[in-house]
């Protein structure tokens, strides 16, 4: 079996990928030498059963084996309480191939960039979590002004705490997501923000805990792949992946089927947006494709950035 069959026959877990792709080696479609081999450590976030940001490079791996031939994953064996600031110790180290991350100017330089957002600008479109007790008394908050007089917190490694506090709201960093629940229920803080296409996922087993459905954060964000400096060949077939999968609407269909539902949840077009600036965006990766964003995050935050450009 082909490594395009096996890979996309739906068997998500990272040791089924690993084990799957591996029999791809000795397929009829080249020698095992030129086999690509690709280390990677997306494991599944909170909330989701299996990784997208996996889900969306075996995609990209698989319609790009008639143009570069054959792949096999070599994932890191699962690892607990694993940071932001250590995946991308261990891309710098080349210990890892490739990783998917938010993009930021400190990050720029550690990998390959992969331009494009796999998470269509949504992950910068945050909604407020608080205690359902307390609902009442935040829905109706109606600028940045009023909201930055209620506390904050964010995942510490998590670019988007530095967003906040370039924005003068002060974010009280937690070392994980796990806690966050924990820490809202004992009123170490007001608030917490989680991006439009993961908040529902997380927050909806969480009985204590509402999204807010009036207002959202947003800030131009993108996620993506990013490569290790010595594995060039696979950032130009990631690149060649993108094109094809826009081109053939799979980008966009997985990704409707992955998080559509919560999108559709948050309700954004209804919502104000407290628009604040991302100072560690790199420019150049607001210059994508525009089929990779949500028409409304075009819309409503980038074209209109780009045009200050």
């Amino acid at each position: 079996m082909q490594a395009s069959a096996i890979l996309s026959s739906g068997l998500g877990r990272r040791r089924l990928l690993g084990a799957a792709a591996a029999c791809c080696a000795v397929g009829p479609v080249r020698a095992a030498a030129s086999v690509m081999t690709v280390c990677h450590d997306m494991q599944p976030l909170q909330g989701e059963a299996d990784s997208f940001a996996l889900s969306v490079l075996t995609l990209l791996l698989n319609k790009t084996v008639a143009s570069h031939g054959p792949y096999r994953f070599e994932p890191m064996e699962p690892r607990d309480n694993i940071t932001q600031s250590r995946t991308m110790l261990e891309l710098r180290d080349a210990k890892l191939d490739v990783v998917a991350s938010m993009n930021s100017r400190a990050r720029d330089a550690d990998g390959i960039q992969v331009r494009g957002c796999m998470r269509r600008g949504l992950n910068g479109i945050r909604l407020p979590i608080c205690l359902a007790s307390r609902q009442a008394e935040f829905e109706n908050i109606k600028s940045l002004e009023q909201a930055r007089q209620f506390s904050i917190a964010q995942v510490a490694h998590w670019p988007d705490a530095a967003v906040l506090e370039a924005n003068a709201w002060p974010a009280q960093r937690i070392p994980k997501l796990s806690i966050f629940s924990a820490m809202l229920t004992r009123h170490r803080f007001d608030l917490f923000a989680l991006a439009s296409d993961e908040a529902y996922g997380i927050v909806d087993v969480i009985p204590e805990l509402v999204v807010l459905k009036q207002w959202a954060i947003a800030y131009p964000s993108t996620f993506a792949f990013m490569v290790s400096h010595r594995r060039p060949e696979l950032a130009e077939r990631l690149r060649h992946g993108w094109r094809v999968v826009l081109a053939d609407g799979s980008f966009e269909a997985m990704h409707d089927k992955a998080v559509g539902w919560q999108v559709r949840k948050a309700n954004l077009a209804a919502r104000r947006w407290l628009v604040l600036h991302n100072p560690d965006q790199p420019p150049d990766a607001l210059k994508q494709d525009p089929r990779l964003w949500s028409p409304l995050v075009r819309q409503r935050l980038i074209e209109p950035l780009l045009r200050k450009v």
